[in-house]
């Protein structure tokens, strides 16, 4: 198959979608298929331009078996509506360009979303190329979440997203979603349930066969007195609730429980801010860490905190660090209701703790590190659970037989 995989996000920027996609991508050339990937110049989240992609409005290049083609797009440090909807807009735009010039006579098309503009080029390829499967990805309902957030309130931008949506459900002969309630959102949009495939976010194998090894930096530098370690790793925005985080911690400084917060995001400086107003000396922020070295963060901590804003759209979220940390037999303390609450208690992995309570979280903080053994009996169930049910391999192989199946029926 010749596949032209669509994602904004991609290696080597540093978060679950380009995880996704990097490992989809790595698992179709294997396999023989023909891949090229469409995506950004790196930038993702800080919104700088890496050194060696800066100035130019494409780029290509080729890693292990597969062609990576990259397009400028506007970047800025200010997370805005207006510097969010050039960022957006702007890789629409130059993606298309690039893609029609470039075209291979690709058999699919696989775009995945958010942000939702992607599916403004496969809306544009698709009249081009009509013959074209086209296979949609939804990782979080777009506009949806944006309008609740607050992050999307211009009325024509709302307007146009939605017939963006409505468009390319309708175009697409497959749309791939991670929970059944985005699938039963989308059927409440009129789109056939046939149409619609569950294929769950996972992790590496290989980030879950790693050996757990902490160096001995590592220990020294956070383990000086024995901490117990509670650790956030990755995205720092605005749909994470963090600052619930930041009031545990002030609640236990005095209680010889440390927070680590491994990322960077639009959200972080904010972050930073409330932590030395609350002069709170048991707060660090690592900072942004190599995919291959934060096995080592969340193999040092005792727990790991999963959480995001309270709102309905939430329910359906599964966030793929709650797979990383299994992967690493890490304890998970879950502020999410939904599909992921009943995964975290189905599986003994983790506790529960209301979203927007900082006392909740608190509590259950120090019931863990009241009771190592019911931690540890948590965080032995992990690995195993997350090799057998969300290996990114697995899920890989299902998705190529899609594909497949896509082409036979041709």
């Amino acid at each position: 198959m010749k596949i032209l995989y669509i994602s904004q996000y991609f290696y080597p920027e540093v978060c679950a979608p380009s995880n996704r996609a990097l490992a989809n991508v790595k698992y179709f050339a294997d396999k023989g298929h023909e891949v090229t990937v469409l995506t950004e110049m790196p930038n993702h989240p800080r919104g700088v331009i890496l050194d060696g992609y800066k100035h130019k409005l494409f780029q290509k290049e080729r890693i292990d078996d597969f062609l990576i083609n990259r397009v400028w797009v506007f970047t800025s440090k200010k997370k805005n509506f207006i510097t969010r909807m050039l960022f957006y807009v702007s890789f629409m735009i130059f993606g298309t360009i690039h893609t029609l010039i470039n075209w291979k006579k690709y058999d699919i098309v696989y775009t995945s979303s958010p942000p939702l503009f992607v599916a403004g080029i496969t809306i544009i390829l698709k009249k081009f190329f009509p013959k074209t499967k086209l296979v949609f990805e939804v990782r979080d309902l777009w506009p949806d979440s944006a309008i609740d957030l607050g992050e999307l309130n211009n009325k024509l931008a709302i307007k146009l997203s939605m017939r963006m949506e409505k468009k390319i459900y309708s175009i697409s002969e497959r749309i791939i979603v991670i929970s059944n309630y985005i699938k039963n959102r989308i059927m409440d949009k009129r789109i056939m349930e046939d149409k619609i495939v569950i294929i769950h976010n996972g992790t590496d194998e290989e980030f879950i066969t790693k050996t757990k090894k902490i160096p001995q930096n590592l220990l020294e530098k956070y383990r000086t007195r024995n901490n117990f370690i509670v650790i956030y790793a990755g995205n720092i925005g605005i749909a994470q609730n963090l600052n619930i985080v930041i009031n545990s911690a002030e609640i236990l400084q005095n209680e010889n429980v440390l927070f680590l917060f491994v990322g960077d995001g639009p959200y972080k400086n904010q972050l930073e801010q409330l932590v030395v107003r609350k002069g709170l000396k048991n707060v660090i922020f690592v900072g942004e860490i190599d995919r291959e070295k934060i096995h080592e963060y969340l193999c040092l901590a005792d727990c790991g905190v999963v959480i995001l804003k309270r709102i309905p759209l939430f329910t359906g979220a599964l966030p793929s660090k709650i797979f990383d940390y299994m992967a690493c037999d890490l304890t998970i303390l879950l502020g999410v209701e939904g599909e992921a609450k009943t995964l975290v208690e189905d599986s003994g992995t983790g506790l529960g703790f209301e979203s927007d309570n900082s006392e909740d979280l608190a509590k259950k903080i120090i019931h863990l590190k009241n009771h190592p053994k019911e931690l540890y009996s948590m965080a032995s169930k992990g690995n195993k659970y997350v090799y057998n049910n969300f290996n990114r391999t697995k899920q890989a192989s299902k998705i190529e037989d899609i594909l497949k199946e896509l082409l036979e029926n041709k």
